[in-house]
């Protein structure tokens, strides 16, 4: 499988490759939330006769609490992210017409991505119980290995 392909449609049937799309999409739904509170901020300022327009402010906090969902690898979240999302694209095609272009598909990519490593993730078997970190796993690499008459003995 090609580079291009695996990052398309990536294999998440294992621990690591399950966190990677999960973090994709927490990634992609935090910048969300912040690009969407930026630009709601300049509408703000530049409206200064209307009212104050919550709506960009609300949906940046509802990016932030679906980032902070799917950080959390909550699969109820990533669901939402990828249906607010489409619905968010939809609303935006009905209102300025078809504007379909590579950014919008790439992250809509990442939220699918993101619902199929939540779903894999918890499908997972947990981990075994005396699983040694990896600071353990590199300090055991770093002990010299006994020495003596133990030593001796293990080697006969």
């Amino acid at each position: 499988m090609s580079l291009l392909a695996a990052w398309f449609w990536p294999k998440v049937s294992d621990r690591k490759n399950a966190l990677f799309a999960i973090q994709e999409a927490y990634c992609v739904a935090a910048a969300l939330a912040v690009i969407t509170a930026i630009l709601a901020t300049v509408e703000v300022l530049r409206d200064a006769t209307e009212g104050m327009e919550a709506e960009g402010f609300a949906s940046a906090v509802v990016f932030a609490g679906i980032a902070f969902g799917i950080y959390r690898k909550s699969r109820v979240a990533a669901i939402s992210g990828l249906a607010l999302y489409l619905a968010l694209r939809g609303y935006a095609w009905v209102k300025a017409g078809p504007n379909l272009g590579v950014i919008p598909i790439l992250v809509a990519l990442a939220f699918l991505h993101g619902v199929r490593g939540t779903i894999a993730y918890h499908k997972l078997p947990p981990r075994p119980e005396g699983l040694p970190s990896l600071a353990q796993s590199f300090g055991a690499l770093g002990q010299n290995p006994t020495t003596g008459e133990n030593a001796a003995e293990k080697k006969e």
